[in-house]
């Protein structure tokens, strides 16, 4: 090792007052080699300003590199402790470039100085690991702690990394929030399984949990989670989802936990009551006992086991209909006796499926009652014999070998017994006959010449290569080099339309990558494909979808590439001449009949797309998005007259899809802003007025609150509008129906502007939307506005103080109008915001739970939230634990959450109060919970209370 030595406070002076710039900064940094200098240096100030993010006024965000990152990342294994004295400094910071390093500097020192990051790992896990931090350098630092000794951290990490939260619960389809990307589940839980040793099942089982529950797809009395994956055996597809990886996960972890304790395993599995984890304990109990008689030797325990689950009435679900047949066929090569619990099981299955479809199916008109019950038998007995079919004969007890032969001879025999449910069994995608690096290594008129006398000589059915697979092909390669046809003249006439799209498509995606293109290449390709006719000149080659029958899509693509030209983005700078050249090409050649005839004779026939969707996959609405980017390119352009008239004229038609108003929905904000003139004269023929607002001018409200987030300006543009539209009620037609309702959204603006000082509770709109609205459209909006400051770290205190002013008058109401409680439901996100204090949330949401018990359901999950709280407040808190669990079965969300992670801490709190009734109150409340099953309570709370146990062990 060199003979470093440690420079004086005099040298670090000197040398930092000769790097003033960044280029002399980096090439400082880059070349020192002597870990001695970091704690000089930092005593000097010199790690104390890294770069804070710029909005670069086109919407886009700058992070400016900090040359010092890549010194304290280098010298990092030789100086562990001071490096980590410097990153303690920057918690502070936002540059996405400081949190890249800490990830990669925890990483590679010794985990006892890791440890040390714990405030800024706690401090950034709210807000994202930085979008430049590689995703597998924090399940390395978790590793890496987990591996040297510090458990307790690098737990907590793995579960922050890995364990999905509640996502926004107000839209359609529920998306959990993850801190990773769906990806990474598959690429590193085999890095991080290992690493948690003996505590591995239950981590994931509790991560897969907390997705399914986070997912919608287990919650109260409905759990389909079974449904989420046809066979644990296999994925039986290539998709990334993190459930199928945790799945994956649990299931290999579990089958060696299996051989080695029978019992706790399948404890662990079972508990939570998930469906799909019970799937996976069948599962895993069939292949152990499989392993087991390979090996000449089944336990009694492992059978037991079995037998428990084979017996137990909540394994009766269609969806685990194959895998409990293969544990009863596993078990009964065992031990012909262990399937004698079927025979119960069946019975109690049987009577199940008579009671619920008695109950729930619809009864023909003038069937009689005997015929009735005729039928309901017939169909209860075909579910029984699915499940006899799929255990098989030689696994049935005796007794029931004749039902499912009686069976056969009446139904006849099932073919695939046990082909599981969901199962899809095909091939897809089209392929290229020659890959990306073999066209990168060819010259571009070599590259055209090949395209040019390929020819598709195939059925269309199979993995065969076709048109459409090399122009995929050649479009990723020309999004990473998009000069590679670069100086090939007439493109256009000897490549076929699937290519010309493909070209297109791929130099659009190379300009949003910030790469140039070849502008005079790029102006005569787009000249060609929008002068050229719709019919193509090039014969159709192989299949449907192999290749494209005329010019359709390339004008389309044509469109898109003006699109992006014309947006004032990234570093790529169009020369003048050129983009004059495209903003005519857009105005003045792309107008097609052709476009508009195929756009508006479209028939939906169920189609589920909204007017904001069919305004992305249809070459006429594309050409209005795209109009409108070039009129308001800069106010002064001069094009924007013609552009501005080449929108009023495709107003005029009459939009029965609304795809085009969509468009100019979306696009309101930059009218406003570029042509505002143009869009007050126009403004009431778009969105309407009070009086009046038709379905298309709906379609660009909508659509325009939808895509905007709130602002004032359009706020007080778009009153009258809005005031129509509350009239319109729950039948106002949505742009686009992305994460809010139409209402609601209206809701949602009137309180932001409430909350942000701009109007007071007296403006149209929110006394409109307050007063004429249902209950339930105005708990949506509250709920949506308070899940909005969940990620918020601070919140300026006249905002704290108007929102909850707000919530306090919404109280006030439900209080005099008890029938509008489903106003309050979302008041629990309140609680999960780190920027609220409970002194501000608990007390109102203790008022909300007695207006409204309903907010105590499965997915309001605020346990450590309360048991925080009840360090500060023990009373509230305890009254509120009380209301929550009040009439909640032991096996919901609310009571596994709570029990798992508030009730110790709230009742521990309260009962060291120094308030002696509450003391008593506490220890009653315990005792009715231990007498209702919790039987581990008193000893929980007891671990509390001598220190054992504190928030710290506490799981987000």
């Amino acid at each position: 090792m060199p003979n470093y030595r440690t420079p004086s406070p005099d040298q670090v002076h000197a040398t930092l007052l000769k790097i003033p710039t960044f280029q002399l900064r980096r090439i400082f940094y880059e070349g020192l080699e002597n870990p001695l200098w970091v704690r000089p240096l930092l005593e000097a100030g010199a790690f104390t300003n890294p770069p804070e993010p710029e909005p670069t006024g086109d919407g886009f965000i700058r992070d400016t590199y900090w040359p010092e990152l890549s010194y304290l990342t280098r010298i990092a294994p030789q100086a562990p402790d001071e490096v980590v004295d410097v990153l303690l400094q920057l918690q502070d910071s936002n540059n996405a470039w400081v949190r890249r390093a800490v990830f990669d500097i925890g990483s590679q020192i010794p985990a006892e100085s890791s440890v040390r990051l714990e405030p800024l790992l706690k401090k950034w896990v709210t807000t994202g690991l930085g979008w430049r931090t590689d995703p597998r350098s924090p399940v390395s630092l978790a590793v890496n702690l987990l591996a040297g000794g510090q458990p307790r951290l690098g737990r907590w990490l793995a579960n922050a990394l890995f364990q999905a939260r509640p996502g926004d619960e107000t839209t359609a389809i529920r998306m959990p929030e993850l801190l990773l990307e769906e990806y990474w589940y598959g690429e590193e839980l085999p890095r991080i399984v290992p690493a948690l040793g003996e505590n591995a099942l239950k981590a994931l089982v509790g991560w897969l949990t907390s997705y399914v529950h986070s997912s919608g797809h287990a919650a109260g009395e409905h759990d389909f989670s079974a449904m989420d994956r046809s066979s644990i055996d296999s994925r039986g597809d290539s998709t990334d989802r993190p459930e199928d990886a945790l799945i994956d996960a649990v299931r290999d972890v579990a089958i060696p936990a299996m051989l080695a304790d029978p019992v706790e395993t399948v404890n662990v599995l079972l508990r939570s009551g998930v469906k799909l984890l019970r799937k996976i304990a069948i599962y895993v109990l069939a292949e152990t006992i499989r392993q087991e008689i390979d090996a000449g030797n089944v336990s009694a325990t492992l059978l037991g086991s079995a037998k428990q689950v084979l017996g137990d009435a909540e394994s009766d679900d269609e969806y685990l209909r194959v895998e409990y047949a293969r544990l009863a066929q596993a078990a009964a090569r065992a031990d012909n006796s262990a399937t004698s619990v079927v025979t119960p099981f069946l019975a109690k299955a049987f009577e199940t499926d008579l009671a619920w479809m008695r109950e729930r199916l619809v009864r023909p008109e003038g069937l009689e009652d005997e015929q009735w019950e005729e039928s309901i038998q017939a169909k209860a007995q075909r579910y029984r014999h699915s499940w006899l079919s799929a255990i098989g004969r030689d696994a049935l007890p005796a007794e029931l070998r004749e039902d499912l032969a009686k069976l056969n001879v009446a139904n006849g025999v099932i073919d695939d017994p046990l082909e599981p449910m969901g199962r899809v069994t095909s091939w897809t995608g089209p392929n290229p006959h020659t890959g990306q690096d073999e066209m990168a290594a060819m010259a571009p008129a070599e590259l055209v010449v090949h395209l040019a006398n390929w020819h598709d000589k195939g059925d269309g059915w199979g993995p065969e290569p076709s048109h459409e697979g090399q122009g995929r092909a050649l479009s990723g390669l020309l999004t990473t080099h998009p000069l590679a046809l670069s100086g090939v003249p007439n493109l256009g006439n000897q490549l076929r339309p699937t290519y010309l799209r493909a070209i297109l498509q791929g130099w659009e995606a190379a300009l949003k990558a910030d790469l140039e293109l070849d502008w005079p290449q790029s102006a005569e390709l787009l000249e060609f494909v929008l002068d050229h006719s719709l019919a193509s000149p090039f014969p159709v080659e192989g299949g449907d979808f192999d290749d494209d029958k005329d010019y359709g899509g390339a004008k389309d693509a044509a469109i898109g590439l003006l699109d992006e030209l014309l947006k004032q983005r990234g570093p790529v700078v169009v020369p003048e001449d050129y983009e004059e050249r495209f903003a005519q090409l857009l105005i003045d050649r792309s107008d097609s009949e052709d476009a508009w005839v195929n756009y508006d004779s479209y028939k939906h026939e169920g189609s589920g797309w909204d007017p904001l969707n069919m305004s992305l996959n249809w070459q006429w609405p594309s050409r209005v998005r795209a109009l409108i980017v070039a009129a308001t390119r800069s106010e002064g352009a001069s094009w924007q007259r013609d552009a501005l008239k080449a929108i009023e004229s495709e107003m005029s038609r009459v939009d029965q899809h609304g795809a085009g108003r969509a468009a100019l929905g979306e696009g309101l904000g930059r009218l406003l802003t570029s042509a505002p003139d143009w869009l007050g004269t126009h403004l009431e023929d778009l969105v309407g007025t009070r009086n009046s607002i038709s379905v298309e001018q709906q379609i660009v409200l909508t659509t325009a609150m939808a895509t905007h987030r709130y602002n004032q300006a359009i706020y007080e543009l778009l009153t009258p509008a809005m005031l129509a539209a509350i009239d319109v009620g729950e039948s106002l037609v949505a742009g686009w129906k992305g994460e809010s309702d139409p209402l609601p959204r209206i809701g949602e603006w009137a309180i932001d502007a409430l909350v942000l000082g701009h109007i007071t509770k007296e403006d149209t709109v929110f006394q409109a939307f307050f007063a004429h609205t249902t209950p339930a459209v105005r708990g949506n909006a509250l709920g949506k506005i308070a899940w909005s400051f969940f990620h918020a770290t601070t919140v300026e205190d006249a905002i704290r103080d108007r929102f909850g002013g707000l919530w306090d008058d919404r109280i006030s109401h439900v209080r005099e109008h008890p029938e509008d409680s489903k106003e309050l439901e979302g008041i629990y996100w309140l609680a999960k915001s780190e920027s609220f204090s409970a002194e501000w949330w608990l007390p109102r949401l203790g008022d909300a739970l007695e207006l409204e018990p309903g907010i105590a359901t499965e997915r309001y999950m605020i346990g450590k939230e309360l048991a925080q709280a009840s360090a500060t407040d023990p009373a509230s808190a305890l009254a509120v634990l009380k209301l929550l669990l009040g009439g909640r079965a032991e096996g919901g969300r609310v009571a596994f959450d709570l029990s798992r992670h508030a009730i110790p801490l709230v009742i521990a709190n309260a009962i060291r109060s120094g308030d002696d009734e509450l003391k008593r109150v506490a220890e009653a409340y315990m005792n009715e919970l231990g007498a209702q099953g919790n039987l581990s309570l008193e000893s929980e709370v007891l671990a509390v209370l001598e220190g054992k146990v504190g928030m710290e062990d506490v799981d987000d």
